[in-house]
């Protein structure tokens, strides 16, 4: 199958990527029309409390999937490892959950929860093939589908039953058919014949990842601690408020993010073509972009961040508001990490990441200790803005110190 060009690809998977995340935003928008703010802040905590886990089913192998253009490790090998670290990650989600006194519908609601992510998690290694093969055409319908078929299950189910474990497990059921039937299908015609995943390779794979994978979840962390505290100083409701407030820039983050995803395979190129200055062009259109969109972002968020909120929430959400502008500046402080994160990935500095995962994680939990529970939303504005600085400063001089010791031959 012929490959589609950068541009292409960046557009299907931009395209994609933003449909499928506006989709998972409306559930946590209508979960509030259909079912109230306690209900919002139930869905909530499982985001909340499951995202650190999703992101160590992830493993974090994708960029060095994508990147690997040699063939150090076979697909199956990928796709293997993928399998093993969705067990780990919930058998450690299951962990954690008994160690919170957490109602039995709260329980069902993040199990389930967690479910629905390690099928993402599944999903992302085949779509890292694809993407390998150049075909993000292909993840682009994934995409849609799962949106369509998420969003229509979820809100249908909530609508007719008001129950979160009912709607949540839909979705989870969706989803997982969606993979089956079509993702796992489209990357079986890209992987060989002979393609093998030994123990041996898995194993070396794993621990070869181990370091990326602590720093993915503890970069997770660092986000989700303000939140986790919310929750737990001062419940459900108020973290159902300020989630209705923060879910908007979600989409700022994603079209943020996704931009910079299909780079990944150019960069390694360039790295392993010893294009230094091919490789500084990338990141250097990368950032003009960014910062043009940045600045677009809070413009269009002053203008029209209010209305849509009152819109979208009603009265109830006027009070909060406020808290929209500082959300979305603290988004686009999330989205420049998770683009710098691969940069340091392709040119494999590991050990500063894991500067970044542990500083980043230990600056959110002394912060929302102290902030979220003095000042309870506004302190997890604060939290999130120190903590993202800190990990910024950190990836940058990782970039940086890499880029300088690059000698071109």
């Amino acid at each position: 199958m012929e490959k589609k060009s950068t541009l292409a690809n960046i557009f299907y998977n931009s395209f994609g990527t933003m449909f499928y995340y506006g989709c998972q935003w409306l559930t946590t928008l209508l979960v509030v029309r259909l079912s109230g703010y306690t209900d919002s802040g139930v869905y909530g905590l499982a985001m909340t409390f499951t995202a650190a886990f999703a992101i160590l089913a992830l493993f974090n192998t994708r960029q060095y999937q994508v990147s690997d253009v040699v063939g150090e490790y076979s697909d199956r090998t990928y796709v293997r490892s993928r399998l093993i670290a969705i067990v780990i990650a919930c058998s450690i989600c299951v962990a954690g959950l008994c160690v919170n006194h957490y109602t039995s519908y709260q329980w069902g609601v993040i199990l389930l929860y967690m479910l629905y992510k390690c099928e993402e998690a599944w999903i992302d290694v085949y779509h890292g093939i694809d993407q390998k093969n150049g075909r993000m055409d292909y993840i682009c319908y994934s995409y849609i589908a799962r949106g369509v078929l998420m969003l229509a299950s979820f809100c249908g189910v909530l609508y007719l039953t008001k129950n979160l474990v009912c709607a949540v497990g839909t979705m989870m059921i969706t989803t997982f058919l969606v993979a089956v039937f079509y993702d796992r299908r489209i990357a079986e015609g890209f992987i060989p014949k002979d393609s093998k995943a030994d123990k041996a390779a898995v194993k070396k794979l794993m621990f070869a990842m181990l370091p990326l994978a602590i720093v993915a979840m503890t970069n997770n962390l660092s986000i989700s601690f303000p939140k986790y505290f919310l929750q737990m100083y001062f419940g459900d409701e108020a973290l159902g408020y300020y989630s209705s407030v923060a879910t908007p820039s979600m989409i700022v983050q994603v079209g943020a993010s996704t931009i910079f995803v299909p780079l990944i395979t150019p960069l390694a190129d360039r790295l392993q073509e010893n294009d230094k200055r091919g490789f500084k062009q990338i990141l250097k259109r990368v950032a003009v972009v960014f910062f043009l969109l940045s600045i677009l972002a809070i413009l269009v968020s002053a203008w029209l961040g209010e209305w849509f909120l009152v819109l979208a929430f009603k009265e109830e959400i006027r009070p909060y508001v406020y808290l929209f502008i500082p959300i979305i500046v603290s988004t686009l402080m999330i989205s420049v990490n998770a683009c710098l994160f691969p940069v340091c990935t392709v040119l494999r500095e590991i050990k500063g990441q894991l500067f970044v995962g542990i500083g980043g994680a230990v600056s959110s939990f002394l912060a929302s200790i102290v902030f979220v529970k003095k000042y309870s939303m506004d302190g997890v504005v604060i939290a999130l803005l120190i903590t993202l600085a800190v990990q910024i400063i950190i990836e940058i001089y990782c970039v940086y110190h890499k880029m300088r010791k690059w000698k071109e031959v």
